[in-house]
């Protein structure tokens, strides 16, 4: 075992995954189903070749719409005009041209029973953001967040999210499938988050000149979004390392390679560099007895609906051959490096394996490294995994108020601990190796 590491190590260049990383960033943002996530999908397919043992297979994933966005503008026109800083989130449907106003709702945290007591009809709606460490949103099964679907049959105009942390900073949470939305869905700054519960609220942010009065004070907002949408394909790529001697029963690595929003370094190129170097430096060390597929997918920021795509298409008809899955997201920079034990999936609570969080665990401390277990509000790829019944564990890194750049322009090259990067390849490849020849 120790001449295993020692050769893992040995097999993991800083400078190669430098370079996987800056490729993948510099395409700029890799919405899935645009042409951009395609060439991110192609360079991945290209450097798993370069490795000359890999079997692999290119999958189109269909009912993705492909999303550009164009610009942005949003107003207060009531009881004050004020123009705030936002940004179309992915997915956002258009407006007209002369934009669509309507009166601005807060619900809170926006949980199910907070939408019950309101009538969200012709209103925009704006909730809080999701907390990093707590399972407090529940979403339904129509969108990544939110109960976005009853809200629309309930006739909403729109979403307005604001970002979690402070500063002139555009940072788009999640609302829209892969089929984007029929509304306009806006990501405002955290202080025009605020400024806008202020006025709703009638504290000190109220209009010069108006009194402060018994009644409700409307706020209402005027929106412009221009983006083009059209029917397109994501693309997931697979490649095997195939196992000597038990070939059908199967190890995952799993990154996804799309990304919301500006260059995507951490979120997610990283973990896709990773996905490569871990598949390098495995397939120099030889053959293992299980193989071990090194799965690049799409559209996880739709809701996993690459990772949805390869279970519906491999693991439901053969679950039984599928023994370990382990996904990677948010790696690039952070506090701490940690395994997630619980979090929310398309409305539904899933739990990672205990046994394979174990595994990772104890892989680290051969190797002299920590990780910790911790819930997370929201699932990655892990998830349609859990749903399926394939034990499967999520690593992260970038999942508190330490690290600003989750989701904005600011997630670029720059901000990349690479060297971290040459860690983590070395967990996952220990892991996947000892776990495909147990």
């Amino acid at each position: 075992m120790n001449e295993i590491r020692a050769k893992i190590r040995e097999n993991i260049s800083a400078a190669r995954l430098a370079q996987d990383v800056k490729r993948l960033s510099d395409l700029g943002p890799r919405y899935a189903g645009s042409e951009r996530e395609w060439k991110a999908a192609r360079y991945v397919e290209e450097q798993f070749r370069q490795i000359g043992k890999l079997e692999i297979v290119v999958d189109q994933v269909p009912g993705i719409k492909a999303w550009q966005h164009i610009d942005t503008r949003v107003r207060v026109v009531e009881p004050v005009e004020q123009e705030l800083t936002g940004s179309a989130i992915l997915g956002s449907g258009s407006t007209p041209d002369e934009g669509v106003t309507g009166e601005l709702l807060y619900v809170g945290l926006g949980r199910m029973e907070d939408y019950e007591k309101v009538d969200v009809n012709a209103k925009f709606v704006m909730r809080d953001p999701p907390r990093a460490l707590m399972l407090d949103n529940p979403a339904d099964e129509t969108a990544p967040q939110g109960p976005t679907e009853m809200l629309i049959k309930r006739g909403v105009k729109g979403f307005i999210e604001h970002s979690r942390l402070q500063g002139r900073i555009v940072q788009t949470d999640l609302l829209s499938g892969p089929q984007g939305l029929p509304v306009p869905a806006v990501a405002v700054t955290y202080e025009d988050g605020q400024y806008l519960k202020e006025l709703i609220r009638e504290w000190y942010a109220i209009p010069k000149g108006l009194k402060r009065m018994a009644e409700h004070l409307p706020v209402k907002l005027r929106v412009w979004v221009k983006a083009e949408s059209k029917e397109s394909h994501g693309i997931n790529v697979v490649a095997a390392l195939k196992g000597s001697e038990r070939p059908d029963e199967k190890v995952l690595l799993v990154a996804h390679h799309d990304n919301p929003l500006g260059p995507g370094a951490c979120d997610n190129a990283t973990a896709v560099a990773v996905n490569l170097e871990t598949a390098r430096a495995l397939a120099k060390l030889g053959t293992p007895r299980r193989t071990i597929d090194f799965v690049s997918v799409t559209g996880e920021e739709y809701g996993e609906v690459g990772s949805f795509a390869y279970v519906n298409k491999y693991v439901k008809a053969n679950l039984d051959n599928y023994k370990a899955v382990l996904v990677l997201d948010i790696i690039g920079n952070g506090d701490h490096l940690y395994y997630i034990t619980e979090s929310i999936c398309m409305g539904k609570l899933v739990k990672n394996s205990p046994w394979l969080n174990r595994v990772v665990e104890k892989v680290c401390d051969q190797l002299g490294y920590v990780i910790e277990g911790t819930q997370l509000e929201y699932a990655s790829d892990d998830g349609p995994f859990i749903l399926a019944g394939v034990p499967t564990t999520y690593l992260a890194k970038l999942i508190s108020n330490s690290w600003p750049w989750l989701h904005t322009y600011m997630d670029d090259f720059s901000v990349v601990d690479i060297n971290g990067l040459t860690i983590i390849t070395e967990i996952m490849a220990n892991t996947l190796w000892q776990v495909a020849n147990e």
